[in-house]
């Protein structure tokens, strides 16, 4: 009968000390967290950058544009809403380095300078095709930890100047922040 007991209590010790309450971390085991830096957000952009489907379509001059994407923090928009052709959209990056986008952009287009819109500075990046012309334009604009991009891309001539259209959905989505 001891025998049997000693059994049962051998196998319920795994059991119970597995409902037991866990020990208290001792004082030299060091903390994993890290302290919290203090994030400086910019304003609130509405959704879309606060530009209208139809504004979209007056400055970029593409009838026929659908909003395939519309998130709190982005908007794209596409003609007839297919992937062939032309593309433009906003996005809005919340505590996102704006400094990892341009060093993209460098890698990535015939070139990138910087800008200010409404006295907010960023870079504009612009992409070449050597058969129709500059017809990418994407402007980044920080605000604290945050920043805006708009990106307009053209597919197939004749199309207005990329730059002028993304200088003015940028002014505009400025304007609109609260």
């Amino acid at each position: 009968m001891r025998r049997a007991l000693a059994v049962v209590a051998a196998a319920m010790l795994p059991v119970l000390a597995a409902c037991s309450e866990p020990e208290p971390a001792s004082p030299e085991v060091p903390s994993t967290e890290e302290p919290q830096q203090a994030v400086s957000h910019g304003p609130f952009f509405p959704q879309c950058g606060g530009v209208s489907d139809e504004e979209v379509i007056k400055q970029t001059r593409v009838p026929g544009l659908v909003n395939t994407a519309k998130t709190s923090v982005g908007c794209q928009w596409l003609a007839g809403g297919s992937i062939l052709g032309p593309h433009f959209s906003f996005t809005w990056f919340r505590g996102s380095p704006i400094g990892r986008e341009r060093k993209t952009m460098e890698l990535s287009r015939t070139s990138v300078e910087d800008i200010s819109i409404e006295g907010h500075d960023g870079f504009i990046g612009i992409n070449e095709d050597p058969t129709v012309g500059v017809n990418l334009c994407e402007i980044g604009v920080q605000f604290g930890d945050d920043f805006i991009e708009w990106s307009i891309s053209y597919a197939d001539e004749p199309f207005p100047d990329a730059c002028d259209v993304a200088k003015e959905l940028t002014r505009q989505s400025i304007v609109n922040s609260k």
